[in-house]
């Protein structure tokens, strides 16, 4: 079989590639972040008036494009598993929807409402006709096994990397070739909060941990305060730069994991340049579906867990809403839940649930007595197993309702913990 010529007989132009997209009822299911494909999604928007009750499924916007412009749902209905920046005038106008999918149950359930056609990134094609998925894996992967017509758009600047991410030309209808660079991330200052935070969680890191640090500033000060830590291991949805320094720097070699030792793992990547220079073709990573990945069981397996995921506020009981101010949705449940439950199952693992005490210069507490009505709860109490700001740690998980209204007081803002007291009072809690 000749694959560079199947290659040629597949390649076109994205306006004829949309064309696989069946109207009145198809769907096109894209992944996240750094591997939209972008030729596809500007394509696909400039047809939209040909289109009828056509789904579109993505996840976590980085690039402009003008499907996040679309002023109706009558031809294209745009759908998301996050909300990114682009996408929240949408949703909140009530032109696109959400879907509150955890993560790890996405590849079951994206592909029974967008089963038409799927579209990613890819890194060029090797001598044996596969295709690597580079940056994201998550439920793109089940989408395009399942899918009716498969569509890749080939970009040189997708890292070539390893794991369960390979498509072959003999799965793929089009091909549509568009060599752009990837999203870089910016650097993002530390505050003092941060670096306080940070450090509370590092120090209760041992030495042969296995971490789950998303992208932020609180993220990367538990990095910084990492660099004392020795054999770290990596089990993450999210690969960042603050992992790609660790490793750099000898802290992470992945040798005392017992799920896919001496191997880092993830799901999806964003970064910078030099960090997809390093994941491209690099046996020390494996990229793989999102529900292996974020299975708590699987993550389980590994000892000494740590997880580390933000939250906008918790309430006395333990309560954690991640996602919403009140019923306003602002991003989505995410993999918070799926880290949750694997670290507190894993022999020795923590999870920690990172806030700042205040919001809004202060004037507000973000421990709370109730949740905002309305509030989406992405951690139930039953869950939460300690909660960090910048004044502690505050152990919730196993104990009763008192103690954890006290423990909760205790790391918040000392201006309102004198009337949080007050308030669980008044509820009964202490």
């Amino acid at each position: 079989m000749n694959y560079k010529e199947m290659y040629e007989r597949k390649k076109c132009s994205a306006e004829e590639a949309v064309k696989l997209i069946t109207n009145n009822g198809g769907s096109l299911v894209a992944p996240l972040a750094a591997s939209h494909p972008r030729k596809i999604f500007d394509a696909m928007a400039a047809r939209k008036d040909e289109l009828t009750g056509v789904g579109f499924f993505s996840t976590l916007d980085f690039y402009p494009s003008a499907i996040w412009k679309l002023e109706d749902n009558d031809h294209i209905l745009v759908d998301t598993g996050f909300i990114g920046g682009q996408m929240r005038a949408g949703v909140h106008k009530g032109i696109f929807t959400y879907s509150p999918v955890k993560f790890t149950d996405a590849p079951r359930e994206v592909p029974k409402r967008f089963y038409d056609t799927a579209a990613c990134v890819v890194s060029p094609m090797d001598k044996h006709g596969y295709f690597s998925m580079g940056c994201s894996v998550d439920y793109t992967y089940a989408a395009a096994k399942s899918c009716k017509s498969l569509i890749v758009e080939v970009n040189k600047y997708m890292p070539r990397t390893h794991g369960k991410c390979w498509l072959h030309i003999s799965e793929i209808d089009a091909l549509v070739e568009n060599d752009v660079p990837l999203p870089a991330m910016p650097d993002i200052p530390l505050s003092d909060k941060d670096k306080a935070i940070g450090k509370l969680i590092a120090d209760q890191t041992p030495d042969g941990a296995c971490i789950q640090i998303g992208i932020g500033a609180v993220p990367n000060a538990v990095a910084l305060y990492l660099e004392d830590k020795n054999d770290l291991g990596v089990h993450t949805e999210m690969l960042t730069d603050s992992i790609y320094q660790l490793t750099k720097k000898g802290n992470i070699t992945n040798r005392r994991k017992n799920y896919r030792c001496d191997v880092s793992v993830a799901t999806f990547a964003v970064g910078s340049k030099e960090m997809y220079g390093w994941m491209d073709d690099n046996p020390g990573l494996v990229m793989l579906p999102v529900n292996e990945v974020n299975d708590p069981y699987i993550i389980s397996q590994n000892d000494n867990v740590i997880a580390v995921n933000a939250a906008l506020s918790v309430d006395l009981t333990g309560q954690v809403c991640s996602e919403s101010f009140g019923p306003v949705q602002w991003s989505n449940v995410g993999g918070q839940l799926d880290f949750v439950q694997g670290a507190y199952r894993s022999k020795g693992g923590k999870s920690f649930i990172t806030l700042y005490s205040t919001a809004k210069k202060e004037t507000v507490s973000r421990i709370t007595p109730q949740l905002a009505p309305g509030s989406h709860i992405t951690c139930p109490r039953t869950e939460t197993h300690y909660v960090v700001t910048e004044y502690g740690i505050a152990l919730i998980r196993g104990l009763s309702a008192r103690q954890r209204a006290l423990n909760l007081i205790e790391v918040a803002h000392p201006d309102f913990r004198d009337e949080l007291r007050f308030e669980a009072r008044k509820l009964g809690l202490i």
